[in-house]
């Protein structure tokens, strides 16, 4: 029974169309089920890496070129071909945050325009922290300002609070919702934020589990996120004067054409 559905609790349908008989056999004469999901994205042929690249716009986010840093006090940062990694060193205050423009992302507005949020987008990412300080908050965003901080204006991401996983968003307000989830200390876990303007809403998965959803208008952003938007992951200590470390790993954008 569980061939039924797809890990998420959609179901999965057997398509064959009934006035192509052939396509109940592939070339080599084997049984040739398509089988499409919830979503109508067809899980069985090579085709499917096609169809998502004609379908929307991938990008496997670079994390080792095109990145400012700024620190404060002990803070630093590290870039890498997988992953980067920000610290916020072992003074209060401490921060390391590194932040990247992301023009040229959106089909048929103007390209200075970088993320069009008429149009329906993924970013997933590994993430990791380590080194246990309890004011810690680490985030990785994708917002209006290349600053640290919480959302005072549209975008979306994630807030680690210590090791604590908490969804952001903001439209005309901010929104924040917990995600019932702690990170393991020196673990990766996988995240994926979807963004949906039809609905609207906005769904965080951990470790391919829905943790969290944003309905509420308000905090959902809309139309655009304007001329700079740039993608910010950060880390900061506080009051309290310890080293605390944050991983952002193989990040990936794709946004609906």
């Amino acid at each position: 029974m569980s061939d039924l559905f797809d890990k998420y609790g959609h179901p999965i349908r057997a398509l064959i169309n009934p006035d192509c008989p052939s396509d109940l056999f592939d070339k080599s004469g084997r049984p040739h089920i398509v089988v499409e999901n919830a979503d109508g994205i067809d899980l069985s042929t090579g085709e499917f890496l096609a169809a998502l690249l004609k379908g929307g716009n991938l990008l496997h986010i670079p994390t080792n070129a095109g990145w400012t840093a700024v620190i404060a006090q002990a803070g630093s940062t590290l870039q890498a071909v997988s992953q980067f990694r920000v610290n916020s060193g072992a003074t209060a205050g401490g921060k390391g945050l590194l932040h990247s423009l992301m023009e040229g992302l959106a089909n048929d507005i103007a390209y200075a325009t970088p993320v069009n949020l008429t149009k329906k987008l993924y970013l997933i990412f590994g993430c990791a922290r380590y080194i246990s300080v309890a004011t810690a908050i680490a985030r990785f965003q994708l917002k209006q300002v290349s600053t640290e901080g919480a959302l005072a204006a549209k975008g979306i991401g994630l807030r680690v609070d210590n090791y604590a996983l908490v969804g952001e968003s903001y439209g005309t307000e901010l929104g924040e919702v917990s995600l019932a989830t702690s990170l393991l200390d020196s673990k990766e876990a996988g995240i994926v934020i979807v963004f949906d303007p039809d609905t609207p809403k906005i769904e965080w998965y951990v470790n391919g589990v829905l943790k969290g959803t944003q309905t509420t208008a308000a905090k959902i952003p809309t139309v655009s996120l304007g001329g700079y938007a740039p993608l910010v992951t950060s880390v900061i200590n506080g009051a309290t004067a310890a080293s605390a470390s944050w991983l952002v790993m193989r990040p990936i954008f794709w946004q609906e054409r």
